[in-house]
């Protein structure tokens, strides 16, 4: 029973989530009913957004606490409950859920509304609001790259806004080919992710790759910044660090204004280049990075 403080959603009707049991191969699992928790929303997800954070756990380099893990790290759709104390949220609204731990890749999800952007911008579809979202870097970790050497490496698509401001801002701007995607966007001089005569002010890591999560943080020169993807946190103590001070920062999204900008400039590329599945295909082949359609879960 829960407390008066929560409201219970129970329906006939089975919804679905695409999880791992503690890591390894995403299966589909059904549950019945939700939760609006205090402080939270329910939201019919649209699409979904599978990162490297769920890349790790499709390979077992992160391994979930608790079991079943959610996977998804961004979603996107309408929100259809509310729960007690929310008033900054309506039934009806397009939000976009940040669910960086996991969560996002299911038929509802219940998530607080310190996780969640509202965005009814009438001239983007809710495949388009996704994208924007997975671009959505905080300014202010993007002027850090501002006039730095830089070292940007990794898959995902949080790359692209960091690789975009550097080649417009930054002294130089270096990547490692075999190890980045994304090179009709992020361009640069190329080098081997053996390198060990050039270092760099700030290094852009948004990789679960163990070579890269190992070898790139000893191209910091001394003070030097690292920013990494936060599915990256709990690989760093495999790290090797030669600077003797560095700064690590964290990926921060939610700048929805900073992440259209990006979009509007390069939509052709990543919808091209990024695949949109359905969750049978994932689950039978994953693919990272990519967007899961919900829509018929």
């Amino acid at each position: 029973m829960p407390c008066k403080m929560h409201k219970m959603f129970r329906s006939t009707t089975l919804y679905y989530r695409i999880a791992v049991n503690f890591c390894d191969t995403p299966i589909i699992q059904s549950f019945r009913g939700f939760m609006a928790r205090l402080g939270e929303v329910a939201v019919q997800v649209s699409y979904a957004y599978m990162s490297i954070i769920d890349e790790a756990y499709a390979k077992c380099l992160l391994i979930a606490k608790d079991s079943p893990h959610v996977m998804g790290t961004v979603a996107v759709g309408k929100v259809i409950a509310v729960g007690i104390g929310v008033d900054r949220f309506r039934e009806g609204d397009r939000v976009v859920a940040f669910t960086l731990t996991g969560g996002g890749a299911q038929s509802i999800l219940t998530v607080s509304t310190s996780n969640v952007v509202v965005y009814n911008a009438k001239e983007f579809d809710y495949l388009d609001v996704l994208i924007i979202a997975t671009l959505s870097v905080k300014r202010k970790l993007l002027d850090i790259v501002k006039g730095a050497n830089v070292l940007v490496v990794g898959n995902d698509l949080s790359i692209i806004p960091f690789a975009h401001v550097a080649q417009q801002y930054s002294l130089k701007v270096f990547t490692i080919p075999r190890y980045t995607s994304w090179s009709d966007i992020v361009k640069g001089e190329h080098i081997s992710i053996y390198e060990d005569r050039q270092l760099f002010d700030v290094i852009v890591i948004a990789s679960c790759d163990p070579l890269v999560i190992s070898l790139v943080p000893r191209l910091a020169k001394d003070d030097a910044i690292i920013i990494v993807h936060p599915a990256v946190r709990n690989l760093l103590k495999f790290s090797d660090f030669n600077a003797k001070s560095i700064t690590i920062k964290f990926i921060q999204f939610g700048d929805m204004i900073s992440g259209e900008s990006i979009y509007t400039e390069f939509k052709d590329i990543i919808r091209s280049k990024t695949p949109l599945l359905n969750p049978q295909n994932f689950i039978a082949k994953p693919v990272f990075p990519a967007f899961i359609d919900l829509q018929n879960l």
